[in-house]
């Protein structure tokens, strides 16, 4: 008896349901989508929007063109936190984790089925990149960074991130926004229940990696999340609830050796709470920037880290109690 000859969309769903979204190139969008038709423009207005207010904000802040005032944001909770050079791997994969879906999506759908998904996903992130540089055009934020430069991935950093644009992390938000934004899509383009599952897993497990490399690489505080969530949370409500800014926070350094659990517990309470502080005040503000903008007008990390060494020496030390910092 011979074999039930498979379809086009048979064929074409074995090729690709068990591959992992890490199988998948991050360059290839660069070469299809900037030359196509049907997504360039929508393409290089990202590009452009990201050299504008990222590249451009800060090495023009830099060169001595911009005078836009600088604020450090370092929390006390940082120094909880140790500096982990080897996770620079996963925190130079963010912009991978993004176009590997869109790469996925485009070779296996084609190019026209592609491009209107691809168009919605740089759609949004224009809007996330304007939006950030709304807010870092008002303040420039920054953190106590490091001067490592042991290796090549490292001097790149150092090359290309003068280190002004912490308050939101768009490292975060766009992770934010990969893990909803995809797990739509997926579904909309009929991916099997069973295959969304093992690719919106993959995806999100990579964003907390990463949301938690970009505090071991100290490219940020944790000052610098909650803003971000909350920018999310603004900007694309439909897509990212506050019950997914939650789980997304409550999900980070589960199973961490490097910290302690206790300290672990505060710094989430933080994120949390900070976030929180966000969407309350941002209820009856006419500009998402205003709660952000009030909190990094105001903040002085020398008072916090003060005002937290004082509260250290006023706890008492439990004697055999067998705790320590890790």
């Amino acid at each position: 008896m011979s074999e039930k000859k498979l379809t086009r969309k048979e064929k074409r769903d074995r090729k690709f349901e068990k591959r992992t979204l890490s199988s998948f190139s991050g360059i290839y969008p660069y070469f299809r989508l900037l030359w196509s038709p049907r997504t360039a423009r929508v393409s290089w207005k990202f590009i452009f929007t990201v050299i504008k207010n990222y590249l451009g904000t800060q090495f023009l802040q830099k060169w001595g063109f911009y005078h836009i005032p600088v604020v450090h944001v370092d929390s006390p909770l940082d120094k909880k936190i140790p500096f982990t050079p080897e996770k620079v791997h996963v925190y130079m994969d963010f912009v991978s984790l993004f176009l590997r879906p869109v790469t996925m999506l485009i070779r296996r759908f084609g190019i026209k089925k592609a491009a209107p998904i691809c168009n919605a996903w740089f759609t949004a992130t224009t809007t996330t990149y304007r939006e950030a540089g709304r807010m870092y055009r008002h303040c420039l934020s920054t953190t106590e960074r490091p001067a490592y430069r042991e290796n090549f991935q490292f001097r790149i950093i150092h090359a290309f991130d003068p280190h002004l644009l912490c308050v939101p992390s768009l490292h975060i938000a766009l992770i934010a926004l990969t893990e909803v934004f995809f797990k739509r899509e997926f579904k909309n383009a009929g991916l099997s229940d069973a295959e969304c599952f093992k690719k919106n897993t993959e995806l999100y497990n990579r964003a907390i990696d990463i949301a938690e490399s970009v505090l071991y690489m100290k490219q940020h505080s944790v000052n610098c999340i909650p803003a971000a969530l909350y920018m999310i949370t603004k900007l694309f409500p439909e897509l990212f609830t506050p019950n997914d800014a939650t789980n997304f926070i409550n999900d980070m350094f589960l199973s961490t050796e490097l910290i302690n659990q206790k300290d672990v517990s505060s710094i989430k309470e933080h994120i949390s709470f900070m976030y929180e502080r966000y969407l309350l005040e941002g209820v009856a503000a006419d500009d998402w920037r205003d709660p952000v903008i009030r909190w990094i007008d105001s903040y002085d990390w020398k008072a916090e880290e003060q005002k937290a060494a004082e509260m250290s020496e006023t706890q008492p030390v439990k004697e055999g109690s067998g705790e320590q910092d890790v």
